[in-house]
């Protein structure tokens, strides 16, 4: 398995931008991809983050494609749960330790090109690439203050219990049209169905 591919799955299944999902309400109104007690994902923002995929691919922003809309609302969503406990445990991720990130991962694959071609091949922008990292980083240092003295395999699987509880706090909910949200997996599941596909964004 590649780096970058151990990085995308660690990264998604603990994990675009937190930027990309406030407004507060509850209940699943129009509009909305998913909702949290207190916020909501768009469905226009997820639309943005799917267009931005399909762009990086060379096909048209507006082509159908239920899975990968899917698999970007699960990243969007797991997004801001890592950062809301992040916030809450005061983690703070700084420039100097992306950059480092970066550096590492383009010594392994290549440079920079090659880690933007392989990071796409899991859906995932060249512009996004830089969030994931961040979701990475994050992931490891909640770890590590949840169970500062377990193995990185223990502090792996204590971010993801955290990840999971605060999913369950915040009744995280999506809209049936994208499937059925697993706090226990921290994906969507089910068959998404024709409706699937989001506005275009404005």
């Amino acid at each position: 398995m590649t780096p970058a591919r151990r990085l995308t799955l660690a990264a998604a299944s603990l994990a675009t931008s937190a930027a990309l999902i406030l407004t507060g309400c509850a209940s699943q109104e129009a509009g909305s991809a998913a909702t949290f007690t207190d916020s909501r994902i768009a469905e226009t923002a997820l639309s943005s983050e799917v267009a931005m995929i399909l762009e990086a691919k060379g096909q048209s922003p507006t082509t159908e494609d239920a899975s990968l809309v899917q698999q970007t609302l699960g990243r969007m969503i797991t997004t801001f749960l890592v950062d809301r406990l992040s916030t809450d445990q005061g983690i703070v991720i700084s420039q100097g330790m992306i950059d480092g990130m970066t550096v590492n991962y383009e010594a392994q694959l290549g440079g920079a090109e090659a880690l933007e071609a392989a990071f796409l091949q899991e859906n995932v922008a060249p512009e996004q690439i830089e969030t994931l990292l961040v979701l990475q980083l994050q992931a490891q240092e909640l770890g590590y203050v949840l169970n500062p003295s377990g193995s990185a395999e223990e502090q792996g699987l204590a971010a993801f219990e955290a990840i999971s509880a605060l999913s369950q706090e915040l009744e995280t909910t999506v809209s049936p049209r994208f499937g059925t949200w697993d706090p226990q997996t921290l994906s969507i599941a089910g068959i998404p169905n024709d409706l699937s596909t989001p506005p275009v964004a404005e």
